[in-house]
């Protein structure tokens, strides 16, 4: 029968695996392990498991196998990220990008030959979590880092991995010209619609009414103007691109954003485009709520506003 193994000391207990699981298996334990967390069991039937995954696609720690019913493992951690516990609070969906971007490469066999560019914000320490070569870039500068090392080093896979608060506000002009000269890297933008790491305050991001630190009125749009779309707005250049929206609040949008990754990296890797996929995020501590409350916002309030899809293609020559 299909079964699942669950690292108790990896697990902050932020309920993503219990939503996802589709047979309720998966409890909180009423226990703390050694990091402090109330960590999850696998204590349901096991006679109903079916092997579907979706709690190992959730989970943003790196915490959970599975096996199908042949004793098969379906659901193996990729090596292309270290063994190292992240930082990130509990529900944050940096965990679950970080997984879905090092399995990308990993299957199409690009992990011997790729360099990330970190940024400043939660994700700065994004080199400790990836198992491959990483730059550190000054904060919003990381396009023109990865800009240099692809142009030194074409063979090399480059991608740069950042925040609202990084990419959007002191980044802008950076990821504009970035995708205006076509460089041939690879942006992973996650979207919080909020500043993570300083404390929660307003981003270029951040939804009009939306109550943050330096807001706590509400975004005013007369006063800070609208959110910005980066998508929308990066698909107006002329230069080819790949640019796409993806979300990773759910196990079934994590699903559909590794196929948006896969084909970013395959355009890289074929030489054919700038390729940039937008993450929507969640942030429970700055938004003040539980990751499961964290994923029912950003359904809410998130996905009409930054619609998922794919907003730019290279033209394919016939």
């Amino acid at each position: 029968m299909a079964h699942i193994a669950i690292d108790s000391t990896r697990c902050k207990g932020c309920e993503r695996c219990i939503v996802a699981c589709p047979k309720d298996l998966i409890h909180f334990s009423h226990e703390l392990n050694d990091r402090g967390y109330d960590y999850v069991v696998y204590d349901g039937d096991p006679a109903l498991c079916t092997g579907c995954s979706l709690c190992a696609v959730a989970c943003p720690d790196q915490g959970i196998e599975v096996w199908n019913n042949k004793d098969k493992q379906v659901f193996v951690n990729t090596t292309g990220l270290t063994e190292r516990m992240t930082h990130y609070c509990p529900g944050c969906t940096h965990g679950v990008v970080h997984r879905i971007t090092a399995e990308v490469l990993q299957e199409l066999g690009l992990l011997g030959r790729t360099v990330g560019v970190a940024p400043v914000g939660c994700a700065v320490l994004a080199y400790e979590y990836f198992g491959f070569d990483m730059f550190e870039a000054a904060h919003g500068r990381a396009p023109a880092v990865a800009t240099g090392a692809k142009r030194a080093r074409p063979e090399l896979i480059v991608f740069t991995y950042q925040g609202d608060g990084d990419l959007a506000a002191i980044g802008t002009n950076e990821i504009i010209h970035t995708a205006n000269r076509g460089e041939k890297v690879t942006v992973i933008f996650l979207n919080n619609a909020i500043y993570g790491m300083t404390g929660g305050q307003m981003a270029p991001t951040t939804l009009a009414g939306q109550v943050t630190t330096t807001s706590p009125f509400g975004r005013n749009v007369q006063d800070a103007g609208e959110a910005i779309r980066v998508c929308e707005m990066l698909a107006t250049l002329k230069t080819p691109a790949f640019i796409a929206r993806g979300t990773a609040h759910d196990a079934k949008g994590a699903i559909k954003l590794k196929k948006l990754l896969r084909r970013a990296f395959e355009y890289q890797r074929d030489n054919t485009c700038f390729t940039f996929v937008e993450v929507l995020s969640t942030c429970p501590t700055n938004w003040g709520c539980s990751p499961t409350e964290a994923s029912e916002w950003l359904e809410k309030n998130m996905m009409p506003y930054y619609p998922l899809g794919v907003f730019k293609e290279p033209e394919v020559a016939s």
